[in-house]
């Protein structure tokens, strides 16, 4: 494998979400998106981005409650779905065609021989998280209460502690703190 070139995979992910979520909004105008994420595993094997919306969140909740929720003899909320990214409205083929090159690069990390692959899978992961940030940093995502009404993550087999990282990293403090902080039991009116 040659050697990694950090700056320029950070600028590929930058452009790459910028161009997926760009692509959701233009799509779909109507909708109330709240979370913007890259789903991942530990090993930075892949990268995509997923999203998800109010009304996704309620769509899916209706879903639930009709059809799993009797099964199970569960009650599903707005609250405790609402970080659960395999339910999410756009997961997982949200720009695919942006992240092929990105990916491409993930894979040879992946493949490589396993001191290459240790030796290169932090920086990965940093340049991952640059490339995110610079979105947020040039305001892409929006500023102020347009910017507080979505959530920037890392989601997939990914560690607590990268996921917490990334949510503090990429959001405003309000909005980091109630992403942490969220109480997936607290009560919910039942979509119906």
């Amino acid at each position: 494998m040659t050697a990694m070139d950090y700056a320029t995979l950070s600028q590929l992910v930058r452009d790459a979400l910028r161009a997926s979520f760009a692509d959701l909004l233009a799509a779909h105008p109507d909708r109330t998106f709240y979370a913007f994420a890259l789903f991942t595993d530990d090993s930075l094997q892949f990268a995509h981005p997923v999203a998800n919306t109010e009304e996704g969140l309620t769509a899916t909740v209706r879903r639930y409650n009709a059809e799993v929720d009797p099964e199970h003899g569960s009650t599903s909320t707005r609250n405790n779905v609402r970080w659960s990214y395999g339910d999410w409205e756009f997961f997982p083929d949200v720009g695919k065609e942006y992240f092929q090159r990105i990916n491409e690069i993930l894979g040879e990390n992946f493949c490589a021989d396993e001191d290459e692959f240790e030796e290169q899978i932090e920086p990965l992961w940093q340049a991952m998280l640059d490339g995110f940030l610079e979105l947020e940093k040039e305001g892409f995502f929006g500023t102020g209460e347009s910017r507080a009404r979505i959530t920037l993550m890392v989601v997939g087999h990914v560690p607590d502690d990268v996921v917490e990282h990334w949510i503090v990293e990429l959001n405003p403090p309000e909005v980091a703190k109630e992403c942490l902080e969220w109480d997936c039991d607290a009560p919910d009116e039942q979509v119906t």
